[in-house]
């Protein structure tokens, strides 16, 4: 990418020019470091989503990000003279907490692995140099306002302090906080639309006309579930000083993002990608590249295998058959479950029919989720045949979502919903 045009000086970069009054303006100055990933197991990546996991579930994990020219000198012609930061690859380690159903603490601690200062001047010498920094340690609290079939909404108020070396550009050299409102929209299963909407306290520097002060922030991102294993990422935030909102472009950084999230396990997330800046805004890179990993844990794990039992009219159990995503095939979690009702039959040679029954929930069309469900029962059927059971003693039968057995508008209804059933038709 070409430097004319290039004016992520902002401003601030024209004082450099006399070294001790520089140093002593750089301190305490502001936070050039724009990637701030999201603490807790969020569909995004900045941003945050609305949803809330279940009471004593936790996470933790990291973000590694390298960004290229995110802070420059330049004249007033549009060209670079010099880098500033030129490049800085930060190691991002966060993690959360579910207290409550509908509230969540996180904590992020991001740690410069590389920061290289471009100048050559007296001021660059003057500066601390080291090959690791701290940046400025932040608390997330997140409340959940609003949860239906659709729509979400969650307020998360932040706190950061002042460990970061504002020395060096990674630190605001005071504690700020402010607040965020997370919006989710959920038009298919498939596919989330976030919407961020945040305000950031900060002490007021004016430095040649340049001013940072409280700012607004407001991000939009796209979550789309592809494939079981695989889901696409793409988001833009922008960020501009309350003070003359928007009206300079080197007060206003605005980035644009991508990514691929690969769900490697049932708790661990792989995520691979980049970005690139909108504006010549501080801290506004010309790219960067990141890897993510998040380590989920959930509670239901450590609950015991659930039972089997039989009934005179009905074969219950208790937990979802799981299948893969928008397919039907079985999954391993759930062979057990399968396996101890293909042992009932077999000890109980006095059933001589069952009906397998395959239920959805309300989310998809009719005519979609009967087919599913369908398919569905039939690999029931499939595999307890492959464990012995004579195919004669079977039947598979979908009914899609004409028999709910609780309110579809809510979650824990729909997981409900999402049922198989084993009834006795012949004895």
């Amino acid at each position: 990418m070409k430097h004319k045009n290039k004016l992520k000086v902002f401003a601030l970069a024209i004082l450099m020019s006399v070294s001790s009054v520089a140093k002593a303006e750089l301190v305490s100055v502001f936070d050039a470091i724009n990637f701030k990933p999201a603490v807790d197991s969020s569909k995004f990546i900045t941003l945050y989503d609305a949803e809330l996991r279940p009471a004593g579930e936790w996470n933790t994990g990291f973000y590694i990000d390298w960004a290229h020219h995110p802070l420059e000198l330049g004249t007033t012609g549009g060209t670079r003279s010099a880098g500033v930061l030129d490049d800085t690859v930060f190691i991002d380690i966060g993690g959360s907490y579910s207290f409550t159903n509908w509230f969540t603490v996180g904590a992020r601690v991001p740690v410069g692995y590389y920061n290289y200062l471009g100048l050559t001047s007296t001021v660059a010498r003057s500066l601390d140099e080291s090959s690791f920094y701290l940046g400025d340690v932040a608390l997330d609290f997140k409340f959940r306002l609003l949860k239906s079939q659709y729509v979400k909404l969650a307020v998360i108020p932040f706190v950061a302090f002042p460990t970061g070396k504002s020395t060096t550009f990674l630190g605001q050299g005071t504690v700020t906080g402010g607040g965020k409102i997370a919006l989710d929209f959920d038009p298919h299963e498939k596919v989330k639309i976030g919407l961020n909407v945040g305000y950031r306290v900060k002490d007021e520097v004016i430095i040649r006309g340049a001013d940072i002060n409280d700012s607004l922030s407001a991000g939009l991102g796209v979550s789309w579930r592809v494939h079981d294993k695989i889901s696409l990422i793409a988001e833009g935030q922008v960020e501009g000083v309350v003070k003359n909102l928007y009206s300079s472009e080197v007060q206003t950084p605005a980035e644009v993002g991508g990514a691929v999230r690969i769900h490697a396990t049932p708790n661990l997330d792989v995520t691979v990608g980049g970005g690139a800046g909108l504006t010549l805004g501080v801290g506004t890179p010309d790219f960067r590249t990141f890897l993510g990993l998040n380590y989920t844990h959930h509670n239901s794990e450590e609950a015991p295998p659930p039972p089997v039992k039989k009934e005179i009219k009905k074969i219950v159990i208790d937990k979802v058959i799981y299948f893969n995503f928008d397919k039907s095939d079985i999954k391993k979690e759930s062979m057990a479950i399968l396996d101890d009702v293909a042992s009932v039959l077999k000890s109980n040679p006095q059933i001589k029919k069952i009906r397998v029954e395959s239920h959805t929930d309300a989310i998809g069309s009719e005519a979609y989720n009967q087919k599913l469900s369908q398919r569905r029962a039939n690999s029931t059927v499939a595999y307890l045949v492959s464990k012995g059971v004579d195919t004669s003693r079977l039947e598979a039968v979908g009914y899609g979502k004409t028999r709910p057995i609780a309110d579809n508008k809510t979650e824990a209804g729909r997981a409900q919903n999402r049922r198989s059933e084993f009834n006795v038709v012949e004895q």
